[in-house]
């Protein structure tokens, strides 16, 4: 069990992307008819070990969406897939993944997402929504999603299963 931080990232929110034959269409707000919704994309994230270059998991094409929907609520979406083809596995039980939802350089809500484990040789995908607490002129306020640093413990790939088509160790 090593420890390993992700660096910090950031992502502005805009329009929901429309449905293209070349790409694949978004998976968040996973109800589009519920209220009109916000998007942001961050690229991916990864989590080193300080005494190793090589990333120990990540998560990749991290979506989020936020949405007024029809009652009043505001709900944040996110969805993303787990990249466990690098050199170890974690989850974030002991160390969620945090979403700051900012004006500016000011947080107006937050919320922490326990993803579940990223698997040696495995490419999952994995969702996450939660309500939160904005009133409606936050919501319209909200311009991008900030995700700090952020700890994780990560375990070697090397003995475990192995994954058909996977790397030596997966």
């Amino acid at each position: 069990m090593k420890t390993c931080r992700s660096e910090p990232k950031l992502a502005l929110f805009g329009r929901v992307p429309p449905r293209t034959p070349g790409r694949s269409d978004a998976e968040v707000p996973s109800e589009a008819a519920l209220g009109p919704a916000r998007y942001a994309r961050i690229p991916h994230t990864y989590f080193y070990s300080d005494d190793d270059a090589d990333a120990a998991y990540g998560l990749l094409d991290i979506e989020v969406s936020l949405q007024r929907r029809g009652n009043g609520e505001i709900w944040l979406e996110a969805y993303c897939i787990g990249d466990g083809f690098q050199s170890g596995r974690g989850s974030g039980s002991k160390h969620p993944l945090r979403f700051e939802l900012r004006c500016g350089d000011k947080c107006l809500a937050g919320a922490e997402w326990r993803y579940p484990a990223v698997l040696c040789g495995h490419f999952d995908p994995m969702m996450f929504a939660t309500r939160v607490d904005l009133s409606e002129s936050e919501f319209e306020a909200v311009d991008r999603v900030y995700l700090p640093a952020t700890s994780a413990e990560a375990e070697s790939c090397i003995g475990a299963p192995a994954v058909f088509g996977g790397p030596e160790g997966h």
